[in-house]
């Protein structure tokens, strides 16, 4: 899955993590506890900034909802492992680092903020703004209520906000793109360039045979880099988990149905509708289908003729009344069936509303709860009992306990392994087995010395583990011997590579004024392709490689140029140089404000990085490990 993000990075992460940057300087954002978020404290420092301090839970407070937008961009799931290699957390705890120096600064500066300048940004900030473009206090305390935010917190943080705003648009207001530099980087990103293309396939390479015991030694001691074994490690395991326990702890009777009574509001069931929308764009098209439904209309062809709505957001499905938003489930929870709804306005537009079947509320019996109650406080008792089991394990340890005797005592289960790699798969690649998280085991292992044993760790999946580090296999290069019948196939690939770039090479020196390559090519017997107009940005798929199409925008034209991939070698003749000439009016103005966007951020950048020498930042990297 990471590796079909990192295939999107060139458009949605980047777009994304900018959009992030914009956040850490705004107020937007719900705080909720997430699967992202690991300690049980938010209150935990992580990082200072001069005489402020950045918190846990400020980040977990800007982390969730750009999680969420991510993940609905990709279209899906990303690990706090994933996060952290993506970068994100990074970004978003620099977005507050920043955020924090720039407020130390405005607080040096003495810049305050008076109550008219509070209203007139509140006023004539777009997002509160009805259709006719006045401002709409229904609207600004509908959007602040789907924020969780009441009127007095949003004041609080504007006084910060814009002062902070202020300082950011002092150093960058200035900042414009001249026309000369938009018209360079216009014709610079919108040439184009066609090549005659003649693909000289891997697959079709002679077959080289059998190599000398000679050449074939030769060639593993010039590649010794394909034939190296990584790091392996031999360890031992103890573990213990909440499902081994759980499997064991018997509640009774009576315990479950007081428990039952204690938590029977966890299994009432609340009220649901299977509810239906038309979203129209405004509220004269809302009327019109609103008039389309009182005709006699069916429901579907008026929200995909009149509404232009995607039917896949026409059926929302059966909700509860808390998955709507405040005004649209007033609405839905006190419709009859199947009777539209007039026209109601949200910050998405506006909504006709049906209900097509409604589930009356309930609440589970002692019978139905009983076997969810029995396995919930089996898992929560066992969950305790590790806990209790991993703090004793621990403190056995410290007093100089043996795995065998802390496994004996306590009831862990022992593994062992002879050799893994970081990875986790043995000598011959195959992945190892582990009674709990291999990832934790692994990072466990892989910081212990040889003979050394690591402290109790809990993981995220409930268990409790050590490690005890046997022997260290350094890293090497693998004997001849033992690999020989790969470094025979690697010089085989490596002699039809040599071969077929080679053949390429040839037809490139071939090529002359007077003897373009399609002229060298029909005497060959090969096929030519003529590209169509290649853009300099080349994509894998494309219709030529990109080593390729790299080297054709370095090439003048008439010249031949050669390239290799994976698949083969290409020779090419650069034929034509498409200039896209001067950008007109509206492009140009687009790709102006473009460029100085990206020069402003350049600009805050380098005045945040100034900032750090006035108010010194130190980052507390144990503590963000350990808390997500």
């Amino acid at each position: 899955m990471l590796q079909a993000i990192r295939t999107r990075a060139g458009s949605i992460i980047v777009k994304t993590l900018f959009a992030l940057l914009i956040l850490s300087f705004g107020f937007w954002g719900i705080y909720t506890r997430s699967p992202f978020f690991q300690d049980n404290t938010t209150t935990a420092s992580i990082a200072t900034v001069g005489d402020q301090t950045i918190q846990v839970g400020d980040l977990q407070h800007v982390l969730q909802p750009a999680v969420e937008r991510l993940q609905s961009q990709l279209g899906t799931t990303i690990s706090h492992a994933q996060l952290k290699q993506l970068g994100v957390l990074d970004s978003l705890l620099n977005g507050l680092i920043d955020r924090s120096l720039i407020d130390q600064e405005a607080a040096r500066l003495q810049l305050d903020v008076s109550d008219q300048v509070i209203r007139d940004a509140i006023a004539g900030n777009p997002a509160f703004r009805d259709k006719d473009g006045r401002f709409d206090p229904q609207l600004f305390s509908q959007i602040l209520a789907m924020n969780n935010l009441t009127e007095a917190q949003f004041v609080t943080q504007m006084r910060t906000d814009v002062p902070r705003s202020d300082i950011l648009h002092a150093i960058t207001s200035a900042v414009t793109a001249s026309k000369e530099v938009v018209d360079t980087i216009y014709r610079y990103r919108g040439e184009t360039r066609v090549a005659d293309i003649v693909a000289v396939p891997l697959s079709g390479a002679a077959d080289p045979g059998q190599p000398s015991d000679a050449a074939l030694q030769k060639f593993y001691d010039a590649h010794h880099e394909l034939f190296g074994a990584p790091e392996y490690r031999g360890f031992t395991l103890v573990s213990l988990t909440a499902a081994d326990l759980a499997a064991s702890t018997h509640i009774s009777e009576d315990a479950l149905k007081k428990a039952y009574e204690e938590r029977k509001g966890d299994f009432a069931v609340p009220e649901q509708r299977d509810v239906e929308q038309i979203l129209a764009p405004s509220e004269e098209v809302a009327k019109q289908a609103e008039a389309a439904l009182a005709a006699g209309k069916d429901w579907k062809e008026v929200a995909t003729t009149i509404a232009k709505q995607d039917t896949g957001t026409i059926d929302l499905g059966l909700m509860k009344e808390s998955e709507l938003p405040g005004g649209l489930a007033k609405v839905a929870f006190t419709l009859p069936l199947n009777k539209p709804s007039e026209p109601i306005k949200s910050p998405l537009g506006w909504h006709i509303l049906r209900v097509t079947k409604i589930v009356p509320a309930s609440t589970e019996t002692f019978a139905q709860a009983k076997p969810k109650l029995e396995a919930r406080l089996q898992k929560e008792q066992a969950v305790d009992k590790l806990d209790k089991i991993g703090n004793k394990a621990d403190d056995a340890l410290a007093g100089g306990a043996t795995l065998a005797e802390i496994a004996s005592k306590f009831g862990l289960k022992t593994t062992t392994v002879a050799a893994t790699d970081v990875g986790g798969r043995d000598p011959s690649g195959k992945p190892i087995t582990l009674p709990t998280s291999p990832n934790d085991v692994l990072k466990a292992l892989f910081s212990t010395d040889q003979e050394q044993i690591s402290r109790i760790i809990d993981t995220e999946d409930g268990a409790i583990f050590a490690v005890r580090t046997d022997k260290v296999i350094e890293p090497h290069v693998r004997p001849l011997a033992e690999v020989k019948a790969r470094a025979i196939a690697a010089w085989q690939q490596d002699q039809k590579r040599a071969s077929i770039a080679k053949e390429a090479a040839a037809l490139a020196a071939a090529v002359s004024p007077s003897s373009p390559l399609k002229t060298v090519a029909a005497d060959k017997k090969l096929s030519v392709k003529t590209s169509p107009p290649l853009p300099r940005r080349a994509v894998q798929d494309g219709p030529a490689p990109p080593a390729l199409v790299a080297k054709l925008f370095a090439a003048k034209k008439g010249a031949a140029v050669t390239a290799e991939d994976a698949s083969g070698a290409y020779v090419a003749q650069l034929t034509a140089i498409n200039d896209p000439g001067p950008p007109t009016p509206a492009v140009a103005k687009q790709l102006s404000q473009d460029l100085a966007a990206a020069e402003r951020l350049d600009i805050s950048a380098e005045f945040t990085d100034a900032l750090r020498q006035r108010f010194p930042v130190k980052i507390d990297r144990a503590a963000v490990d350990r808390a997500f």
